[in-house]
């Protein structure tokens, strides 16, 4: 079995043409073939996997950080440094 992956425009009818070279000559052989938008990628196992370990539980942090000083001026300060 070959695996081949190609990057193709569809015709402006929405026809897509393929001309793929293997090493089969006059030989019998399945294609399977699967389409999607370049943009649009669909999530696989591996990306669900990827999801829940990235959540992060803030629960053992909660009421213990402090903030001293006005947080609004704080603020105010940082926002006026991007400018």
């Amino acid at each position: 079995m070959i695996t081949i992956s190609l990057k193709q425009k569809t015709k402006k009818n929405g026809h897509l043409i393929l001309d793929v070279p293997t090493s089969f000559k006059e030989k019998d052989v399945e294609v399977i073939l699967m389409i999607q938008e370049k943009n649009n990628v669909i999530p696989g196992p591996a990306d669900k996997e990827k999801k829940k370990k990235s959540k992060y539980d803030f629960s053992n942090l909660y009421g213990k950080l402090e903030w001293k000083g006005d947080a609004f001026a704080e603020q105010k300060k940082l926002r006026s440094e991007w400018q």
